[in-house]
């Protein structure tokens, strides 16, 4: 009966370097960390994902307040453009009330002269209108 065994490499040989030999005078320090520093390192490295959220967040509010002053930007200048517009509607009503108001006072002043010149005027009952006739070869075709 025979036997499945896997097959294993041999471990790979570790070859020994010789270490250098450091020579000191001073007596060598123990190196130490403090623990406020690995707590901190602990600490942030459990808030990181709070840490890029917030930088998320505050790179989310100034987009938003670029947005809302370009909005508020456009609406001023909509705003503007209504505002000019009643005033040109304002400016014409005004010169058509002015036109009118100098028409009815030019006729008042018309028949004053005309009465200072010691002309009358003619009723339009007693006015006559006169036919007139055009020629067939004047007539525009």
């Amino acid at each position: 009966m025979a036997v499945a065994v896997p097959r294993v490499s041999p471990a790979p040989r570790k070859r020994s370097r010789p270490r250098p030999v450091v020579v000191e005078d001073r007596p060598k320090r123990r190196v130490t960390t403090h623990r406020s520093n690995a707590a901190r390192t602990a600490v942030s490295g459990r808030l990181a994902p709070f840490h890029i959220a917030s930088i998320i967040a505050i790179v989310g509010v100034a987009l938003s307040l670029v947005v809302y002053l370009q909005v508020s930007s456009l609406r001023a200048t909509m705003q503007a453009g209504a505002l000019r517009t009643q005033i040109e509607a304002t400016h014409n009503d005004a010169a058509n009330i002015q036109t009118e108001t100098d028409q009815r006072l030019a006729d008042g002043r018309v028949e004053r002269a005309a009465a200072g010149y010691g002309m009358v005027l003619v009723p339009s009952q007693a006015m006559r209108m006169l036919p007139i006739t055009v020629p067939k070869d004047r007539q525009a075709s």
